[in-house]
């Protein structure tokens, strides 16, 4: 039995996508290492029966093109949900086990191991689930807070498989939590918008409405006015324009005060992008001015985990978008300076980033290098497909000259890309 967070479903679940065998993923190993792989490894990995030692590690990072963290991770949860299931069947012999310590070992097991994915192991955290200490407590914040930093990097599905996991072991122990309750709750609720936004990143809009509204509900419960902010953030992509910009401004009020500057910052940006779509400059520029206004007193890396992703590049694309919409004359030089701060950066930001620095070089007049870093976002929508990248690429296509060669031999591929 393989962990369900472990890395044999994620090695399994990033070859599948891209469209491998278990013999056309060793030869690509081989391509990227030079070193002989045998495809029983990868046999092996994918069943749990071997654990990729760290020599491993590296070749396999770049070969399936996610971080080396998440190898290690991944190890370390399969090889921890290995050990849990072994002590398991040691304790089920042994009668002289109390309630209490069968207990105890079936909460830290499902919180170590993803257990409550099963029904098995949702019926185990119903029946004996621990009451919910500080330790635990905490253990599930992390938690949480380690599933946005992944969704930076691995593929939606993969994602969505892993968010639903922990809600459910996060939905089994809120009734059992006594003081933390409220941490739970919010955890719950940031989770769960993930989970929408893990939806809408594969195309499920229904399931993602769901999900958004499930988080704002225990935003509310919680007393946590930023869940609420998050759900109506992520939910504004999938709206119209005018009831997006609705939504940014009311999400803005959810946080208001210390602690939350990078978050009110992305919203006003995010309304910025959007009053600019509906033609409203005064107002896509004041909603600018407020969104750098408020990054300047930000830290992404010390305030929410959800806002994590909401760096310098990604202030700078939206500016970017915004810019475009609005034929700023400054338009090239937002573009150069999201570049410039994008560096090597290879995680979903990148897409976006991309799309709207290329956007904005051509609509500034600068098709060559337009083109240039256009086929940089292609490569980035490609291998990390997203619902968000396909319409970029669809606007993409649109948008390029056809009397330049070169932009028109990016549109072909670009078509290309999405009818594959």
């Amino acid at each position: 039995m393989t962990s369900p967070d472990g890395i044999g479903h994620l090695l399994r679940g990033l070859r599948e996508q891209a469209g491998r065998t278990r013999r056309d993923q060793a030869e690509h190993l081989e391509r990227v290492s030079g070193r002989f792989v045998d495809p029983e490894n990868i046999k092996r990995w994918e069943t749990e029966k071997r654990l990729p030692i760290p020599d491993w590690h590296d070749v396999i990072a770049e070969g399936y093109g996610i971080p080396v963290e998440e190898i290690r991770r991944a190890v370390a949860v399969s090889r921890r949900y290995r050990r849990l299931v072994s002590t398991s069947v040691l304790l089920e012999d042994q009668e002289e086990a109390s309630p209490v310590e069968r207990r105890e070992f079936l909460g830290v097991s499902i919180l170590a191991a993803g257990i409550a994915t099963e029904p098995w192991g949702r019926l185990a955290v119903a029946l004996t689930g621990p009451n919910v200490d500080s330790q635990v407590a905490d253990q599930l914040v992390e938690a949480t807070a380690q599933l946005f930093v992944s969704e930076h990097h691995i593929p939606a599905k993969l994602l969505a498989d892993r968010l639903g996991g922990h809600l459910e072991t996060l939905t089994a122990l809120i009734p059992r939590s006594g003081t933390h309750r409220q941490a739970l709750t919010v955890a719950a609720g940031e989770t769960a918008a993930l989970a929408g936004w893990a939806a809408y990143d594969v195309g499920d809009m229904d399931t993602a409405r769901h999900y958004y509204k499930t988080a704002a509900l225990a935003g509310r419960e919680a007393g946590h006015p930023a869940v609420v902010a998050l759900a109506m953030g992520y939910a504004s992509y999938a709206v119209p324009a005018d009831k997006a910009r609705e939504m940014l401004a009311a999400a803005q009020e959810h946080v208001r005060g210390a602690g939350y500057a990078a978050a009110r910052s992305w919203l006003a940006a995010r309304e910025a992008e959007e009053a600019a779509a509906s033609g409203d400059r005064e107002g896509a520029v004041r909603a600018l001015d407020r969104a750098t206004t408020a990054f300047d007193y930000a830290n992404p890396d010390a305030e929410q985990a959800w806002i994590r992703f909401y760096q310098r590049p990604r202030l700078d694309s939206l500016t970017v978008s915004t810019y475009s919409r609005l034929r700023h004359p400054d338009l090239g030089r937002a573009a150069e300076d999201a570049l410039t701060h994008l560096g090597d950066d290879d995680s979903k930001v990148s897409i976006a980033v991309l799309s709207d620095a290329a956007t904005g070089y051509v609509l500034s007049g600068d098709v060559d290098r337009g083109v240039e870093v256009g086929r940089r976002f292609v490569d980035a929508a490609i291998t990390t497909p997203t619902t968000m990248g396909r319409q970029r690429l669809a606007s993409m296509a649109a948008l390029l000259p056809q009397q330049h060669s070169a932009a028109r031999d990016l549109t072909e591929d670009i078509r290309a890309a999405l009818a594959a």
